[in-house]
């Protein structure tokens, strides 16, 4: 990582404690207000559009007025409008007077008045009064769920798309990739379809580059194994496709991955003719959702991992605008919160995110003879196969390959050796 020009660290969120910012709300509300309304970013509706029209005429009309004064007020009501226009400058602040509080203060104020009535009627208990400073500082009340004003929960905005006689139906289905199951066979040809328009007209890939046979090795074939637990989730783990349908059209697929501790997201193709929607942003929201419906089945199943984070990349340095998440130290391999570590990433392309300077990575330290090998078809570790092979020569191959996978999974794997 160090040598590259584009270090790219792994990163996640944690789903249970994500909280939407304002460009997500917005996003999700663009998408739904196709769905409900059929309108596309800057369209309005017959009743805007005719309210604006009728604003902008009688605006032209005054408009109109006020020129035709204009006109035959001659020189005096030129230099009148003139002085209208340049205002003389003010004075400045009365020193004379107390400066201006803050809204925030005079609001906290205006309470205290109400609660200090309210005390006097015997209402309510007594009150601490604030002083300036502590009003400054003041946090304001923690809303608790549930309570009129509380925010919505990404399940509650995600929710508003289920309306009476939409405009269009969206559809959402989640279809196992590996092993294919009959809903993803029978959608396959869809599917490569809008993978085809995608790589061509996003990423300017050539026809030749975008066949079915890369489309299956690159998103379809899967090395991990499907499995089912009694009593877990419906579908299990393993590889799934997240198709979007609008109107029965398949318009969109999230590439997933489903594993016991987290949900990892591939990739994202899409219908070029619907970028509007900005379905990657809107597929984000929709994973980490299904990440969070996931958890009560899972109790271990957590984190929705987003592939890497490109600090360079403004393509990929988006990924850290879904908080809380977390980079992975390429040194020690401890996840750290992605604000601690944007000043260390602002200063240098490669940088060390653990703060610790003592932390090491533990699974990093290599102990040679636990590797397990594969050699003759028959596991076994090294000790032994330097038993059998005294001159083979690749201890510093296998020191190194250990220390890329780390131990833990050194004595989980297997590596070939003849």
């Amino acid at each position: 990582m160090d040598k590259t020009c584009c270090p790219q660290y792994a990163i996640r969120c944690r789903a249970g404690d994500f909280k939407m910012n304002k460009s997500h709300k917005k996003t999700v509300k663009m998408v739904h207000r196709y769905i409900n309304q059929g309108l596309k970013p800057g369209e309005k509706t017959e009743e805007a559009a005719a309210t604006v029209s009728a604003d902008t005429k009688n605006s032209s009309k005054k408009n109109s007025g006020s020129e035709n004064g204009t006109k035959t007020e001659g020189k005096g009501g030129q230099e009148k409008k003139h002085l209208e226009k340049c205002p003389t400058p003010g004075k400045g602040a009365d020193p004379s007077k107390p400066p201006c509080k803050k809204a925030k203060l005079r609001r906290l104020e205006k309470k205290q008045e109400k609660m200090a009535q309210k005390l006097q009627q015997g209402d309510v208990p007594e009150v601490k009064q604030a002083t300036s400073k502590e009003a400054a500082t003041a946090v304001p009340h923690k809303v608790e769920k549930g309570a009129p004003n509380a925010p919505k929960s990404l399940e509650e905005l995600l929710g508003e798309c289920t309306v009476e006689n939409p405009a269009h139906k969206l559809e959402i289905k989640l279809v196992q990739s590996s092993p294919q199951s009959n809903e993803f066979k029978d959608t396959f040809d869809q599917s490569y379809g809008v993978y085809r328009r995608y790589q061509m007209a996003i990423h300017k890939d050539s026809p030749g580059n975008c066949d079915k046979q890369g489309f299956k090795s690159f998103l379809v074939d899967s090395p991990l194994q499907s499995m089912k637990i009694p009593g877990g989730l419906e579908h299990g783990y393993g590889s799934f496709h997240q198709q979007y349908w609008i109107d029965g059209k398949l318009i969109a697929v999230g590439v997933l991955d489903i594993l016991p501790n987290c949900t990892s997201s591939v990739y994202l193709y899409y219908d070029p003719d619907y970028s509007f929607l900005s379905l990657g942003t809107y597929s984000a929201l929709r994973e980490l959702a299904f990440t969070r419906s996931l958890h009560p089945k899972a109790p271990n199943l957590e984190y929705y991992y987003m592939g890497y984070y490109i600090h360079s990349c403004p393509k990929m340095k988006y990924k850290g605008q879904y908080n809380p998440s977390f980079l992975l130290c390429p040194d020690t391999y401890t996840w750290n919160p992605i604000r601690q570590c944007e000043p260390k990433l602002d200063a240098s392309k490669y940088s060390r995110l653990e703060s610790s300077v003592e932390k090491a990575d533990d699974n990093g330290r290599v102990t040679l003879e636990e590797v397990l090998i594969l050699h003759d078809n028959q596991a076994m570790p090294y000790a032994i196969y330097k038993a059998i092979k005294p001159r083979a020569g690749n201890e510093a191959e296998v020191r190194q390959y250990a220390g890329f996978v780390g131990m833990k999974c050194a004595k989980r794997m297997l590596l070939y050796r003849s």
